[in-house]
């Protein structure tokens, strides 16, 4: 309903969202709350501070573990990874150093398979999940826990499907590996977080979804 301007200078976007059941999405948490049809989006604050707690919660714990299309523990993707960052790097260096390392390494074009972080890693080409397994299997092999999140996002006056990561120093912050950007900018609407299966989820959202842009603070 309106045009978005330098949407990485936003600190704070409201949405009206109509048209879907939002009982099945996941658009209330961490930097996004969901309240009588208004979805509230901040961006998230990451400065030099920002680390990764000696004891984590299990269950983001549990986002360092290898999966069967996240291989963050085969060895060449270790090995790439320590092409990437310093081992004496800290925390938000090393997921700076990896989002713009998949940024910079990866051919952006269309893809209709599944991906796997393996894969990825040969052919270095692909579209938003490509890339956004690639580089969850890096921050994993890095210590840092990481997941894929898909969604909606802003570009050129309209919002599309897009994938991205979020990624854990102290709170789960978005980033996004195809814009190069960390954290990713409050146009990115998360509606569901996970992996292939969950990612299912967001079938009946398409052609459905109504956005209405309320609010836009700097």
């Amino acid at each position: 309903n309106v045009e978005i301007k330098n949407a990485q200078k936003l600190s704070e976007i409201k949405i009206r969202v109509s048209g879907i059941d939002e009982s099945k999405l996941f658009l209330d948490g961490g930097r996004q709350s969901y309240a009588k049809d208004i979805l509230t989006i901040t961006r998230e604050k990451v400065d030099a501070s920002s680390g990764i707690n000696k004891k984590l919660p299990v269950y983001v714990s549990s986002f360092l573990k290898p999966s069967a299309l996240i291989q963050s523990n085969d060895p060449q993707i270790r090995a790439q990874l320590e092409k990437i960052i310093n081992p004496d790097d800290s925390p938000k260096q090393k997921a700076e150093k990896i989002i713009n390392w998949v940024y910079r390494n990866m051919e952006k074009k269309p893809a209709l398979s599944v991906p796997n972080a393996l894969e990825v890693l040969k052919n270095r080409s692909g579209d938003c999940n490509e890339h956004t397994i690639l580089a969850v299997a890096l921050l994993r092999a890095a210590g840092i826990p990481a997941q894929s999140e898909a969604g909606l996002v802003y570009l050129r006056g309209r919002f599309y499907y897009h994938a991205w990561c979020v990624l854990y120093l102290d709170q789960w912050i978005t980033a996004d590996a195809v814009f190069n950007q960390f954290p990713a900018d409050v146009t990115h609407i998360r509606l569901i977080r996970g992996e292939t299966a969950e990612q299912l989820g967001i079938m009946g959202v398409i052609g459905k979804i109504r956005l209405d842009v309320v609010e836009q603070k700097k």
